[in-house]
């Protein structure tokens, strides 16, 4: 097949001539792909609908046997008639990217774990990684709506599945990871919210913030209440290793005591910050370059997973939007987690005992901060940059298309305050990229990772109400390439002439009962096949399953990074198990 490919390309380079000006960026067209190793895997959802979200996660081994691993979580499926409960499913890797598989099916492969109670949503939100230091990928699965009590109904929980061959061996016999009564041989860690409604864990990221090399991971709880500030927020930062594999609930209600003083700090919004719903979009990346990580948070929430009302908690309690004016994104730089952390290690975002920045978002924003990245170079200058997204921002005049910023050189952001419309002069020029159609919600996800190996990282930006060849809500995602130097000031995911993207299309638009597969509401960056190059793991939010009655149910993909290099001299994806001779060369760097 690649032969095949190269030959065509050189005859039609010998016959077509040189472009006379920029070209459409290169088109993987999800419609014309099929699921065959090397290039696109799909994992089809199997219960509750996509609606509320489909999260996904992925790259480390969680069974031991040396490939990375795959999760799909879906927060409203009922599994044994517990309404919405909630449930996950792993899918073990081979080493390879390719293939079809449906959750609704045990296999060797497949690994079902289902939600406790009522409304839990299980799998709000997950992801996967070595928190417990043992060389083995764990399983953080969040609980949004969790009830340690019945008077603290919603106040939310954080479940970690510690990496094991036992994992395996449960999804080969076959056997479901039932949250209420989990089999012998599992090992599960469990970190509950400290009151009714607080929703702890209603997002959850890694990094290791302390520099021991270990993960850490951080968690919102976006509406634990602050003296006089209802639903201001607050992050919980606990440190990795072996207390996380030990088998024990750790209960925040008192986290100022136990087993836990020493190993978790508590970071709160600022003062007065009622309805902040700080802590709704957190993560850990090391933005200086010092092997520590810092800790970013949001001050927004847009989200429709987040409208879902905890079981016997008041009319009105889950809130699915917030967040100050425009959004507002706080650092809390590593220097603030050197040492000892003393008991009931508390303070506020804005006012920490290490370095902060606070970033407001401007006049075009709606909810800067939904989405945040940081860790990696994009303009191949050696330093670390930053992503900020707006899924509801107005970009080059369309409302609801989504807005990404990107803020070059990281490192330079500590220490300052500042609005996206005003940025200091001695900042270099940031890149606002904006979504391709009003409504598109682009930049409401985003990954990164280098998809061609050629050591800078690239930029996925997910668009998930885009409507490629007018399919509405198929979604799209664009890759901007990395390595070239800073993008320009403005790119209008529209027209993005004269870059080197390539758009990866979503396959189904919306069909009567059909609301199309929503490409792109969830994502990350992995190696899964080994190559060198980072693959793509996003979903298709409201794509079908194959079992009846799975219509928009939420789906899993992974679109190997050999295919954008593949893709990008100029060629598009075509049929099924074959390649288009439609050229849409992208200019050469």
């Amino acid at each position: 097949m690649g032969a095949r490919r190269l030959a065509f390309a050189a005859a039609f380079l010998l016959l077509a001539p040189a472009p006379a000006r920029a070209q459409p960026p290169a088109v993987l067209d999800l419609a014309g792909l099929e699921a065959r190793d090397g290039v696109l895997l799909r994992l089809h959802g199997a219960g509750g609908s996509g609606a509320f979200g489909v999260p996904v996660a992925g790259g480390f081994d969680l069974d031991g046997d040396g490939h990375g691993d795959l999760a799909l979580a879906s927060m409203v499926a009922s599994p044994f008639a517990r309404t919405g409960a909630g449930e996950v499913y792993v899918l073990f890797g081979d080493g390879t990217v390719g293939g079809t598989y449906d959750a609704a099916l045990a296999g060797e492969r497949l690994l079902r774990i289902t939600g406790d109670g009522p409304r839990e949503a299980t799998g709000s939100e997950i992801w996967i990684d070595d928190v417990t230091g043992d060389g083995l990928g764990d399983l953080l699965i969040c609980r949004q709506n969790f009830a340690p009590t019945a008077a603290r109904t919603g106040a939310g929980a954080l479940t970690i599945v510690a990496g094991s061959p036992a994992l395996r061996a449960l999804a080969a016999a076959p056997a479901v990871l039932d949250l209420r009564s989990p089999p012998a041989g599992v090992v599960l860690t469990h970190v509950v919210g400290r009151a009714a409604t607080d929703r702890f864990c209603i997002w959850v990221r890694t990094g290791d913030a302390d520099g021991d090399g270990i993960a850490d991971l951080a968690a919102g709880a976006d509406q634990e209440d602050q003296p006089g500030a209802q639903h201001a927020g607050a992050v919980y930062l606990l440190r990795g290793g072996a207390h996380l594999a030990s088998g024990q609930t750790f209960d925040l209600l008192s986290f100022d005591g136990g087993d836990l003083v020493g190993r978790v700090a508590r970071i709160t919004a600022p003062a007065g910050g009622s309805e902040f719903h700080f802590g709704a979009t957190v993560q850990l990346a090391d933005l200086d370059g010092n092997g520590r990580a810092e800790l970013l948070a949001a001050a927004t929430l847009n989200r429709a997973g987040a409208a879902i009302l905890a079981d016997g908690a008041p009319p009105g309690s889950a809130h699915a939007s917030g967040g100050t004016a425009a959004g507002t994104l706080y650092v809390v730089w590593d220097d603030s987690f050197a040492g000892a952390w003393p008991a009931g290690f508390t303070f506020a975002a804005d006012a920490p005992p290490g370095g902060s920045t606070v970033i407001d978002g401007g006049a075009a924003n709606v909810s800067f901060g939904e989405e945040i990245l940081g860790g990696l170079d994009y303009d191949g200058d050696g330093t670390a940059d930053l992503f900020v997204g707006d899924l509801l921002a107005t970009a080059s005049g369309r409302v609801g298309a989504g807005l990404g910023h990107v803020f070059y050189r990281a490192a330079d952001l500590k220490g300052l305050v500042f609005g996206v419309d005003a940025p200091p002069p001695a900042l270099l020029p940031p890149t606002a990229i904006s979504g391709p159609i009003a409504g598109a919600i682009a930049a409401d996800t985003a990954m990164h990772g280098d998809l061609d190996g050629d050591g800078a990282a690239e930029l996925v930006i997910a668009a998930p109400h885009a409507a490629p060849l007018n399919r509405r809500h198929a979604g799209a995602l664009y890759a901007l390439r990395g390595g070239g130097g800073r993008w320009p000031a403005r790119v209008d995911l529209a027209a993005p002439a004269g870059l080197r993207i390539t758009e990866v299309r979503g396959a189904r638009g919306s069909q009567g009962l059909d609301q199309g597969d929503t490409l792109g509401y969830s994502g990350t960056a992995a190696d899964l096949d080994g190559d060198g190059r980072h693959d793509v793991v996003s979903n298709e939010m409201l794509g079908n399953g194959l079992a009846p009655g799975t219509t928009d149910a939420g789906n899993l993909i992974v679109l190997s990074g050999a295919a954008f290099v593949l893709f990008d001299d100029g060629f598009e994806s075509g049929g099924i198990g074959r390649w288009s001779s439609r050229i849409v060369a992208i200019p050469l760097p």
